[in-house]
């Protein structure tokens, strides 16, 4: 509705006076008082400024030409304030673009390309529930960017060199080592989660070689064999909960193919490094960063942010004209320094998008479930699929702002009722099809031959609200913020269940209004699922 009006106000004031412009400053609002109409603007007074006439004046000749239209009821100028009350045409023939069209795809992308990164988790373990938050944020902001037309991958950054995956595969082969009966000394810093154990077993099942090996050739080949195995397990644990990947980019891919030099050495041609206590460094305080940021260590061994940083270049380098990364919150300290690096590179740092994530803690039975990742104690993603399902999870994960701590109970999850979202969900979905197989019984389906009996103000507000639809999906697009969908999901089911519970929709004593509100549900039905698919949660016929 307001973005209807906004348009169409637009248009009047560009015919008008040339200032369509203008228009995106003005308010549109509901009226406080319902006498005043459905909406009403200030576009007005904006206008008087530019063109130094009285407001009263410009409304008076905004509502002449908008009053032509089929789609108002009315248009009153009050003084500068122009009041618009909407036709049963308009709703109709909103509710007609519901039910018959793909309204909600829209072309504000306009085809941008994008690269949308998510998850990259180190191949050091299983995914845990913060890796499953960012993989849900990262797949649903995924799938509406498709719908409103950006250009847009996926892809997944394997961490697969640098220190972690080298303790990962030590701390396997001295786990290989234990088994066989060797006394060992695991590192402090060693990985000792029962996994560890498991991917021990299998090793020495596969290569029984590896021990006979020295701890230097039996790590290199526990790391190659522990990371083929971890990425094997988060694939599969991904796919549990709907989430997949266009590119998996390897991490050691950018020092086998010389590009983490050749980004260093880009840097060096700018001036923007320097070597001190035999490390080399980069100027990233000449770029606004609070100190300047090491490149490779006096050992000669690379950081983490060498190899982040030619990441960035490969990015830039294939053409994407937009960069959305998805982290953990721990790694807020990192962005300034990687939009200095892109800065460097020639590139706007606003060219990169960053998305922090926040913390999951999960609830079960009033309590905390505990997590500590070297310990191996952390809450496995798998762990809470299988406890509350796929559905539960992707929904659950988007309740709150990404960048907002969760909490995750598994027992409401698990709940059969209407304090369980999810299930509220769905079952608005479930019980428009039981409402539609009813008016199938007797006769009765849905028709658009009588909308213009759908004269309830709940009616006309549930029309509207599932057009919003379209509307909210853009905003999730162009704000970065999935969690919005399920907002929206939860509130059009509480008003369709307040309508049903106040309102006979199948009357075989009135058949034309019955069928009106049959094709009122089919309209709801649609936004429920186009949501519910977007979420990529189930939407079912049965409950």
């Amino acid at each position: 509705m307001k973005e209807f009006l906004k348009e169409k106000v637009k248009e009047a004031v560009e015919e008008l006076y040339g200032l369509a412009d203008v228009v995106e400053k003005a308010s549109f609002e509901k009226p406080k008082k319902k006498e005043y109409g459905d909406m009403a603007t200030n576009v007005s007074f904006l206008l008087a400024k530019e063109l130094r006439k009285n407001p009263a004046e410009i409304s008076k000749n905004i509502a002449e030409k908008l009053s032509k239209l089929e789609e108002f009821e009315k248009v009153e100028p009050i003084g500068g304030f122009l009041n618009f009350r909407f036709s049963g045409k308009f709703y109709s023939k909103l509710l007609e673009e519901i039910v018959e069209t793909d309204y909600y795809v829209s072309n504000v992308g306009n085809g941008q390309k994008v690269l949308l990164e998510y998850v990259s988790a180190n191949p050091t373990g299983p995914l845990h529930v913060g890796h499953g938050r960012g993989a849900v944020v990262g797949d649903v902001l995924y799938r509406v960017m498709k719908l409103t037309n950006f250009n847009v991958e996926r892809e997944f950054y394997i961490n697969d060199a640098g220190r972690q995956v080298k303790l990962l595969g030590l701390s396997i082969y001295l786990r290989a080592k234990e088994l066989a009966g060797e006394k060992v000394e695991l590192p402090e810093d060693a990985y000792r989660g029962e996994y560890i154990v498991e991917l021990a077993k299998d090793l020495v099942k596969e290569k029984p070689e590896i021990l006979k090996m020295n701890e230097e050739e039996g790590t290199k080949i526990a790391q190659e064999f522990g990371v083929k195995k971890l990425l094997e397990k988060i694939k599969s644990d991904l796919k549990a909960i709907g989430v997949e990947f266009d590119n998996w980019f390897s991490e050691k891919s950018l020092y086998e193919t010389g590009k983490v030099e050749k980004a260093i050495e880009i840097l060096k041609e700018k001036g923007l490094t320097y070597e001190k206590d035999g490390a080399l460094w980069f100027k990233a305080k000449d770029l606004g960063d609070d100190k300047d940021r090491v490149l490779r260590k006096s050992n000669r061994e690379y950081t983490y942010f060498a190899s982040d940083i030619a990441y960035h270049l490969s990015k830039i380098e294939r053409g994407y004209e937009r960069a959305i990364n998805i982290w953990g919150a721990d790694h807020h300290g990192y962005i300034k320094r990687v939009k200095c690096a892109i800065e460097s590179f020639g590139k706007n740092p606003d060219w990169l998008d960053v998305l922090l994530v926040q913390i999951v803690k999960v609830l079960k039975d009033g309590k905390e479930v505990k997590m500590s990742k070297r310990e191996g104690k952390f809450v496995e993603l798998s762990w809470l699929v299988e406890e509350v399902g796929k559905d539960a999870v992707r929904f659950f994960f988007l309740l709150k702002r990404h960048d907002t701590p969760l909490d995750f109970d598994v027992n409401l999850a698990l709940e059969k009722s209407s304090e369980n979202p999810v299930y509220y969900v769905q079952y608005a979905h479930a019980r428009i099809c039981s409402v539609l197989d009813k008016g199938k019984s007797v006769n009765i389906y849905p028709s658009k031959e009588h909308l213009h009996l759908l004269t309830l103000e709940e009616e006309k507000e549930l029309i509207n609200f599932c057009y919003l639809l379209k509307y909210e999906l853009q905003e999730i697009a162009l704000k970065l913020e999935p969690h919005r969908l399920s907002y929206y999901l939860i509130e059009l089911a509480s008003r369709f269940h307040k309508y049903y519970n106040a309102n006979r929709i199948v009357d075989e004593e009135n058949v034309p209004l019955s069928s009106a509100r049959l094709y009122l549900c089919e309209g709801v039905k649609k936004a429920l699922y186009v949501g519910l698919q977007t979420l990529n949660v189930n939407a079912p016929r049965r409950m």
